[in-house]
């Protein structure tokens, strides 16, 4: 690492030294501020400089400014890189020298904090509660990276908007990968985008993908899903419209005349939006170009005339001709592995609205059949065909989704599917990272146990298993309703007793869904007096540090069953009798950590 490099790591230590006001729950003191020049790395004091700005940081252990320069070494860089290949550091007569890779190491982390924290300050500046901001600070430090696919072939070229249309209405489009978010634009937005081709403004590009060992040669829509369903409902070739036409044995009224298809049948808005029906046109001032396209669908404007590149062209060659002056980019992944391809997802979805970690997570391991049962079972994708084998056992999850719903978690970007793959990643998948107890975020705990299934943990990928979890869950779920008394508001939250928050639901929903599997429900309802007075003392920690969160989920779970005479050996041993694994051992070692405050 040369000196303009490490002159980038003095650089960005100066500049988080000068923001002051840090984020709710980091116990650090703020530093007074010091220069770039005041960081030497010929000797210890860029650790120096490293501790008093390490609030920045997201450190779970903090560095002990009392300590040698050493030890403080080691914690920083064990939490840095928890699995390096090589060294980081090296100590020549009690100096600790950076390698390369332990500077690139740091420089990165550093680069992360300084983006954090202007983001942070900056919404303190525009007005933001701390509170708010340091939520905000949190979640995105919560979000997991996204890594480049290793080998990707792609091509890129452009289509009509007909090639789109023709493709759909043959089936060739995959147009709700289960990865995906559902179908949100609203109308305004959709006629905008139509506006955008009446206009000839040229449109992002829309990412495609075929899968390899996929028989079906559909393309995936990757990239531009709210686009693409925007155009399909405007010309009425969307497929859900066309079998909704087809239900209603009218058809050719459908497609020749969709203001009286719609008067006939009656249709509402949500019949509208529920089946991707087709929409008009916006309303454009009289001066405007697109005034005699105004509030009309296709079919009413097909032959109606339009400037492309300052060419008249109808509006049916825009959406209906093979050789139209307006073509749509597009970037085809071929043949590409399944994770590949969700990792092509993850990349272009950081730019934009950016995904949160639930949607990242779900495009990533979409693959997994215990992700789809959780978004089956959650409610955040409720069709059948998610878990197709749970319903031809006879599941029926449709109370559950309504026992989620009550405790205030809305499908708004899967956060019931996080709820219920924390819950089972608490269960099932350890802490422990090469002997050591750690304590993960949120996030990289649930990719962890979702790569532990995908590599090693071969039961939870049976079908057997997943039917015994799927139906476990459900009744858990129900008993949870049941027993509703057991939990006291102060549990449920620190704010609004009506409505649950992360931490309790994943520790009182895992621990009903212990008591199903020992076929021990009867307790929990028979001891809801006894349980109630348990949680009353476990309000939810202020501190969003993970170590914190780790104490109380685990200190929270295991009281409730030790409340109702279940001991921690019971749970290990049905866990590990029923799926493979456990991780009832870190939860005993996570209860006893010592937190900061």
């Amino acid at each position: 690492m040369d000196e303009i490099e490490f002159g980038d790591i003095a650089r960005l230590l100066s500049a988080l030294s000068q923001r002051a006001q840090l984020p709710t729950g980091v116990s650090a003191l703020p530093p007074s501020g010091f220069d770039a020049s005041g960081v030497g790395f010929e000797d210890n004091s860029w650790l120096v400089r490293v501790a008093e700005i390490q609030g920045w940081l997201y450190l779970e252990d903090t560095l002990d400014r009392t300590a040698d320069a050493v030890e403080q070494a080691k914690v920083l860089f064990d939490q840095l890189a928890t699995d390096a290949e090589t060294r980081l550091y090296s100590v020549v007569d009690g100096v600790v020298s950076m390698t390369d890779a332990g500077a690139q190491l740091l420089e990165l982390r550093l680069v992360r904090a300084d983006e954090r924290s202007q983001q942070f300050v900056e919404a303190i500046d525009e007005g933001a509660t701390r509170e708010a901001a340091s939520n905000e600070w949190d979640l995105a430090w919560d979000e997991p990276e996204s890594s480049e696919p290793p080998n990707i072939k792609a091509t890129v070229s452009t289509w009509a908007i007909v090639e789109f249309t023709d493709r759909a209405m043959e089936n060739d489009l995959d147009l709700n990968p289960s990865y995906q978010r559902e179908y949100i634009w609203s109308n305004p937005d959709s006629q905008k985008l139509i506006e955008s081709v009446l206009r000839g403004i040229p449109l992002p590009s829309i990412i495609l993908a075929s899968m390899s060992g996929d028989k079906s040669d559909k393309l995936q829509i990757v990239d531009g899903k709210q686009r693409l369903t925007s155009l399909l409902r405007f010309v009425g070739a969307h497929p859900s419209a066309i079998e909704f036409a087809k239900r209603k044995n009218d058809l050719e009224l459908f497609r020749t005349n969709f203001r009286k298809f719609a008067k006939k049948h009656q249709l509402t808005t949500d019949d509208i939006r529920k089946n991707y029906l087709p929409f008009k046109t916006g309303t454009y001032d009289k001066k405007d170009p697109l005034h005699p396209l105004s509030g009309k669908f296709y079919d009413e404007l097909r032959e109606v005339q339009t400037l492309i590149g300052g060419k008249p062209t109808s509006v049916r060659k825009l959406f209906a001709s093979s050789a139209p002056e307006y073509r749509i980019p597009i970037l085809k992944y071929e043949d590409t592995d399944v994770r590949d391809i969700h990792k092509v997802f993850t990349i272009y979805n950081k730019q934009g609205v950016k995904l949160n970690a639930e949607e990242i997570r779900n495009a990533v391991y979409n693959h997994l059949k215990i992700v789809q049962l959780m978004l089956f079972i959650g409610g955040d994708r409720n069709e059948p065909a998610m878990a197709e084998y749970a319903v031809a056992a006879g599941i029926d999850p449709a109370f559950a989704h309504q026992v989620i719903t009550d405790m205030g978690f809305s499908i708004a970007r899967f956060r019931r599917t996080k709820i219920l793959l924390w819950m089972l990643a608490t269960l099932l998948h350890s802490t422990r990272s090469r002997g050591q107890l750690r304590a993960p975020s949120t996030a990289a705990h649930i990719d962890s146990f979702l790569d532990a299934i995908d590599t090693k943990l071969q039961r939870l990928r049976s079908i057997q298993a997943l039917t015994e979890l799927a139906r476990a869950l459900v009744d858990a779920i129900e008993l949870h309703a049941k027993a509703e008394q057991a939990w006291h508001p102060k549990f449920q939250s620190k704010k609004e007793a009506s409505k649950w928050e992360e931490l309790g639901a994943v520790a009182s929903i895992g621990a009903c869904l212990v008591l199903v599997l020992l076929g021990k429900q009867g307790r929990l309802l028979d001891r809801r007096v006894a349980v109630r007075e348990v949680t009353a003392t476990k309000k939810g920690p202020e501190s969003t540090q993970n170590k914190t969160q780790w104490k109380h989920i685990s200190d929270s779970l295991l009281s409730i069953l030790e409340a109702v005479d279940v001991s921690a050996t019971e749970v290990k041993i049905v866990l590990e009798e029923k799926f493979g694994t456990s991780a009832v051992d870190g939860l005993i070692e996570l209860r006893a950590l010592q937190v900061d405050g």
